[in-house]
């Protein structure tokens, strides 16, 4: 059941909403949330819903018995059992066929008896990857002795399966949302929460569906069609995915938060205008925040952080985010991707240590941080390398017949392809993100927001999954 929908948006969202706050009883409003949730997973696949309960009851009770083992020997071991169990689980569904495919091209086989492995056809668990991290990370957290394990299953179930953020985040911890599902004050309606929930969901919403969607009708063409395009139309569909990519998961990230404070339940902010980074430790300061300090928390430090000396913080910097890379996708092009921003971190460290400014204008260092990011895409939205190569020649000049012309956007789709990139550049660039806007009630903002609600619907027949979905 996608954010953008009809399903969602006139019979879902509002039968949550009115169970939420009609039933009196905390406990029951908690039982109805969870109950809400676990049906908004199943309506994608009642098989798999299984699979996410599974990971619920397993972190849980892990946790529970870490914190009141005696011996650091048998935390050790449970930690281990919970850190196998998810990521066996999930490098089988999201990487099986990636390893086989890879160990077959390395050893030259493939089809029928001639596989080393056999490829099967799996379908990847929808939100595997997010709540696989929000589990591990509370079991984490309880060895780390930072928290203590929670009292009863139920508040922890909720918080991950809570629907807003429960298939591409944001990227919580257990310490920021059970905590709210504990408070009796969390299920009392508060009409600033509601209203301000109201704005932070439309304005998402018209991000995906006015200028992502609209971005994407001629970016996706232009990409599957790559060795045609002309060196202007490749440098478009650069552009166009860089700005597609933001509003997309940027817009389903505000419908999340927006979401969450229609019940009363704070998630933190995911996005603080990265594309006006001045480089590329700050853009990961402001993009997908929470799994930058998910990463951070759990992986970079876990790997030593900077507690080793200068060339380990690098070599660390380097593996957080190929390894993250790889958590975005089962494909080199996903790693190379991860591996270019490690090492932009890795040598924008090696300078700060040495108190050196490569570029002293700030203009130049936003330009170079600008394109070092757009360039990157190039491997993140790339199938392979073929495409990767070719788009980049392209984007570099580097074909043997240059041409300027736009030959393969359909005129019926270029005026508003222009339009909702240049609206997406001047949003990216020069406006304050939803979280810096002061949206108070009054009649005037209840209009603009009546007005955008009204306009997504317009297009409401063509939505579109969320990018995030496939990772």
């Amino acid at each position: 059941m996608l954010f953008n929908s009809y399903p969602f948006l006139l019979l879902f969202l509002p039968i949550t909403l009115l169970g939420y706050y009609l039933i009196t009883k905390k406990n029951l409003q908690l039982w109805f949330l969870f109950l809400s949730s676990v049906f908004f997973y199943a309506y994608w696949s009642k098989t798999f819903v299984f699979l996410l309960l599974f990971t619920v009851v397993l972190d849980f009770y892990i946790a529970k018995n870490i914190y009141y083992a005696k011996t650091q020997r048998m935390r050790k071991a449970l930690l281990l059992t919970s850190i196998i169990s998810n990521l066996s689980v999930l490098g089988f569904f999201k990487y099986y066929n990636f390893f086989a495919d890879s160990l077959n091209g390395l050893f030259h086989v493939g089809g029928g008896s001639g596989e080393l492995l056999p490829v099967l056809n799996l379908i990847l668990p929808i939100g595997i990857s997010f709540y696989t991290f929000q589990s591990m990370s509370y079991v984490i957290d309880v060895y780390r002795r930072v928290s203590d394990a929670h009292a009863h299953l139920l508040e922890f179930a909720g918080y991950v399966t809570l629907f807003p953020h429960q298939i591409s985040g944001p990227l919580v911890r257990h310490n920021q949302i059970v905590p709210q599902l504990e408070s009796s004050n969390t299920y009392i309606f508060h009409s600033d929460n509601f209203w301000r929930g109201c704005y932070f969901f439309v304005f998402g919403l018209a991000k995906k569906m006015l200028i992502a969607d609209r971005i994407a009708i001629v970016v996706d063409p232009l990409i599957g069609n790559i060795a045609s395009v002309s060196n202007a139309e490749a440098w478009l569909a650069m552009l166009g995915y860089t700005m597609q990519l933001y509003f997309d998961f940027s817009g389903y990230s505000d419908m999340a938060v927006g979401l969450g404070l229609m019940m009363n339940i704070k998630f933190p902010p995911n996005f603080n205008s990265p594309y006006k980074s001045l480089s590329v430790t700050e853009f990961w300061q402001k993009w997908h925040m929470t799994l930058s300090s998910w990463l951070r928390d759990y992986l970079y430090i876990s790997l030593g952080g900077n507690r080793e000396g200068k060339l380990k913080t690098y070599r660390n910097l380097l593996l957080t985010m190929a390894i993250g890379g790889l958590w975005h996708g089962a494909n080199w092009t996903y790693v190379v991707w991860g591996v270019l921003h490690g090492g932009a971190l890795a040598v924008e460290r090696y300078f700060k240590d040495r108190d050196w400014d490569l570029f002293r204008f700030k203009y130049i260092k936003w330009v170079v941080t600008f394109l070092f990011v757009c360039l990157a895409w190039v491997f993140f939205r790339a199938p392979n390398f073929d495409v990767a190569s070719i788009w980049l020649q392209k984007v570099f000049l580097m074909n043997p017949d240059i041409s300027w012309d736009i030959v393969l956007i359909p005129t019926r789709h270029k005026d508003r392809f222009f339009l909702a990139l240049g609206v997406a550049l001047i949003a990216a660039f020069s406006t304050k993100n939803t979280w810096e806007r002061k949206f108070k009630p009054s009649f005037v903002n209840a209009f603009i927001l009546a007005l955008l609600f009204v306009l997504c619907l317009s297009y409401m027949g063509e939505e579109s999954p969320f990018l995030y979905f496939q990772f």
